[in-house]
């Protein structure tokens, strides 16, 4: 198929990694139940709270999907060079502390909400360590966007290229 000078063919969805697909997901609804804890702690609100715990959970599921589909992404990547090699444990080791550090704040606040614990104070510092979530949770974003932008991790070198480039008259 002709299109402006370009060739295109079909994509099967089965060549293409899910891990660039879901990992946006942990990423806004992470940075979205930050903003509802943030929101509810100022106005001492349980509703906004409650919001911010369901999409907490949406963030631990999603981040557990990413980690475990970067998993398989590794090894698409075999074999590496060194410093490829270096950038990804960095961006999985931080991935992983990331996910088991969102875990057990998902867990402790399931706890203090039971005990019906979750206010004034413990509220606050949850608020404080959920937002340090968001920071840690975002530098592996960036250290995964390093990884394809920086190392070409995963991008097919054999990319399409219009045709008055690939042939000297």
């Amino acid at each position: 198929m002709q299109n402006g000078g370009w060739k295109s063919k079909r994509v099967d969805l089965t060549e293409v990694p899910i891990h660039p697909q879901l990992v946006h997901f942990p990423i806004a609804f992470l940075l979205l139940s930050f903003t509802f804890d943030l929101v509810g702690a100022v106005r001492n609100s349980d509703r906004w709270n409650q919001f911010g715990g369901f999409i907490l959970l949406l963030a631990i599921i999603s981040a557990f999907a990413a980690l475990q589909s970067g998993e398989s992404s590794e090894e698409m990547l075999k074999p590496m060079s060194d410093s490829l090699h270096e950038a990804v444990e960095e961006h999985e080791n931080l991935a992983s502390t990331t996910f088991f550090f969102i875990l057990v704040l998902g867990i402790v606040r399931g706890w203090l909400q039971l005990k019906e614990r979750f206010n004034s104070w413990p509220r606050w510092v949850y608020v404080i360590l959920i937002g340090a979530g968001v920071f840690m949770i975002l530098r592996v974003g960036n250290l995964g966007g390093k990884l394809v932008y920086q190392h070409g991790a995963g991008v097919n070198k054999n990319v399409l290229v219009p045709d008055s480039l690939k042939y000297k008259k």
